[in-house]
Parts: C-alpha cells; sequence; structure tokens
C-alpha cells in the first residue's frame, strides 16, 4: 500500500459495534474480536467512503495538529495492521 492507494473499509465479513469513542468489530467468519482506539476508530469512520491514502493522511495532521512525517508513519502503520485483517479494500 502507498500514499497513492485508494482504500476503503471493508465491511463484508465483519459486525461492527461502537462503544464510546471507540469501534469494535467481530470477524463474522473467524470470530476474532477487534478492538479500535479512539484515533484508530476516526480513521476507521473515514473509510466509510473511498479515501486517497495521503488526502486521510491530511486530514489527521489537520484535524490532530502533528507533523505530517510522523502521522503518515503513524497511518500507514495502522493501515497495514488493517489490511493484515482483510478490513481495507485497495485500489
Amino acid at each position: 500500500m502507498t500514499p497513492e492507494n485508494i482504500i476503503s473499509r471493508n465491511e463484508e465479513k465483519f459486525m461492527i459495534s461502537t462503544l464510546g469513542d471507540e469501534v469494535v468489530l467481530m470477524d463474522i467468519e473467524q470470530g476474532h474480536y477487534i478492538n479500535i482506539n479512539p484515533v484508530g476508530s476516526t480513521i476507521w469512520n473515514k473509510l466509510s467512503t473511498p479515501v486517497v491514502v495521503k488526502n486521510l493522511i491530511t486530514e489527521l495532521v489537520e484535524e490532530y495538529g502533528i507533523s505530517a512525517a510522523q502521522c503518515q508513519s503513524d497511518t500507514m502503520k495502522f493501515l497495514q495492521k488493517l489490511q493484515q485483517h482483510h478490513m481495507l479494500n485497495i485500489q
């Protein structure tokens, strides 16, 4: 995955619930629960429609007031974890 990819969340194999400011997903095929912290939940919610990764990072930099380099590093790591769990659609 690169900053130029278009991504969206893959909801097909997950049951999704919101608890406070966190998102909890259950993989309906495996039965595993995945808890996403508040910042991760913000990212997950932004992926409800397709978005270019670099545009997502720009939004997060503006929203959280962090450096672009740190945001890109942290966001790419988080997105790679989502990808490992088949939670993303990537174009």
